[in-house]
């Protein structure tokens, strides 16, 4: 018996290291024809279901408006009576002033109270697989060291190097590291006068301004993006290839803003990624908003959505902790947990991974309330985790009166669909010979439901059911109606946001 096992496990490790030697070996080259060869989902991400990442910046300082406010603070032209996102303009000239710009809140981020320790314990404590840091939003200011760009937080402002320091403390742990990059839209981003030389796309969001304030002198050229459409293009992989270079991320989550980079230019930056990964034997992981990647190589990303059926591949989507991507000192509310483990279940049922994005204050401070969410969902995932991470999803996804259509130019769900979730609605995962139906909450009306996903018909005999937290024997009958299961008399812990029935089947 043990030789067998001996036997087993040396064939095992020659078959791993030949997997990783073919991986080392393979050079890919800038062409479609060469990165299409990239596995687009390892198995790591199929199976990690949830991470978390944050919004952080120079804009956390004036902490109103959102992630966008210096291109709004620069925009005076718009009616904010009809388009009341715009008033950001008229609150930063009431509060800082008409000539106070967006270079000047820099020095007023500190950040004494960051500790990447305490935020990478908290996100794991919510059960995050895979944990992130914002590398550089639409605003140009990059969250570390960086050579090519002196606008970054480590040689100003907190004098942090934020993603190493969230990296080197995620990979001390047996979890993932992503960067987040929205920094090809950053040439758009700014609002331009009419006289400026900038190339753009054609693109609604960056029609031209009268009178733009955008400062322009040449010391800050490369905060405000006011340089020529190629340099865009050097600047964004330049940077690209810092944080690849210096961390080789295991997921980069790219934005909407690559569509306006140059092809070459994009197929450039996978080659340089997936080569470095592979000098690394790492398997790494890239998405696409859009089209800017084929998803023969990249993940789709859709934004605070979910799926209306389960997907053929894996995809993955974003959800907000706060009220905003970024920490809003007026709106200070968190995401209910009890609604957040529903997302993740409807998602993960569908063959997706959900990941959640905090915001936190400019000191460094997470907000309380948002400690409070990630602390309640990891309170569940602690407890009824293996419903979710290492699944896979089942012949349906689910069944109740929350089977959703898409409503958006995606095909995806909206976020509002998705507060409708309740304990009337059963969402699956299967790992093997177990099903997993994940009831979204404690159902006070309907104690007993009959899953039509299991009718004799289908093929499936039901050996067993439990229900994870309960020490009751669950009370079952397998009919050519479906599976009845009662639910059980005493509430077991955190079932108010999902009950799990374990259903082991016959082999």
């Amino acid at each position: 018996m043990k030789r067998t096992r001996m036997k087993a496990i040396i064939i095992a490790i020659i078959a791993i290291t030949i997997s990783t030697s073919l991986v080392a070996q393979y050079k890919y080259t800038p062409d479609w024809k060469s990165l299409n060869k990239h596995n687009a989902v390892p198995e790591w991400f199929a199976d990690a279901k949830l991470g978390v990442y944050f919004h952080w910046g120079v804009y956390s300082v004036p902490a109103m408006v959102g992630e966008w406010y210096p291109r709004i603070m620069y925009i005076h032209d718009v009616d904010s009576t009809q388009k009341p996102w715009w008033w950001g303009h008229d609150y930063h000239v009431d509060t800082y002033g008409k000539d106070f710009h967006y270079h000047d809140f820099i020095p007023m981020w500190e950040a004494p109270e960051f500790d990447a320790k305490e935020w990478v314990d908290m996100f794991e404590g919510m059960g995050a697989r895979i944990i992130g840091a914002i590398a550089e939003h639409h605003d140009g200011f990059s969250l570390w060291d960086s050579k090519v760009n002196e606008w970054n937080s480590a040689k100003m402002g907190p004098k942090i190097d934020v993603v190493k320091a969230i990296a080197d403390e995620t990979k001390k742990r047996d979890l993932k590291f992503m960067a987040t990059f929205h920094h090809g839209f950053h040439g758009l981003f700014y609002p331009k006068d009419e006289s400026s030389l900038f190339l753009r796309p054609n693109s609604a969001r960056n029609r031209s301004y009268h009178n733009c304030h955008v400062p322009q002198d040449e010391k800050y050229r490369l905060l405000y993006g006011n340089y020529s459409y190629q340099e865009m293009q050097e600047l964004w992989i330049d940077k690209l290839d810092e944080v690849i270079d210096a961390h080789c991320p295991d997921y980069i989550w790219m934005d909407f803003g690559q569509k306006f980079i140059k092809e070459d230019y994009r197929q450039q930056f996978l080659c340089n990624y997936f080569n470095r990964a592979a000098e690394l034997n790492k398997e790494v992981v890239v998405n696409t908003k859009g089209d800017f990647f084929p998803t023969d190589l990249a993940i789709v990303n859709v934004e605070q959505s979910s799926m209306d059926d389960i997907q053929d591949e894996v995809w993955v989507t974003d959800f907000i902790l706060g009220a905003y991507w970024c920490y809003n000192k007026k709106y200070r509310v968190a995401l209910d947990p009890k609604f957040g483990i529903r997302f993740l279940a409807d998602v993960v049922s569908k063959n997706g991974v959900m990941l959640l994005s905090a915001g936190p204050m400019a000191d460094g401070t997470m907000p309380p309330e948002q400690v409070e969410s990630m602390a309640a969902m990891g309170r569940w995932t602690k407890l009824y985790g293996q419903a979710i991470y290492d699944t896979r999803p089942f012949d349906v996804f689910g069944e109740g009166p929350s089977m959703f259509k898409s409503d958006k130019p995606d095909g995806s769900v909206s976020k509002k669909q998705l507060f409708k979730l309740n304990p009337a609605d059963v969402r699956y995962t299967r790992n093997d010979n177990i099903v997993y139906a994940i009831q979204l909450g404690w159902d006070n009306e309907n104690t007993a439901k009959t899953l039509s996903a299991f009718a004799l018909s289908k093929g499936y005999k039901v050996k067993k059911v439990t229900v994870l937290g309960s020490k009751e024997k669950v009370i079952w009958k397998q009919s050519s109606l479906g599976l009845k299961v009662l639910q059980p008399k005493y509430k077991p812990a955190l079932a108010d946001s999902a009950l799990v029935y374990k259903i082991e089947l016959k082999n």
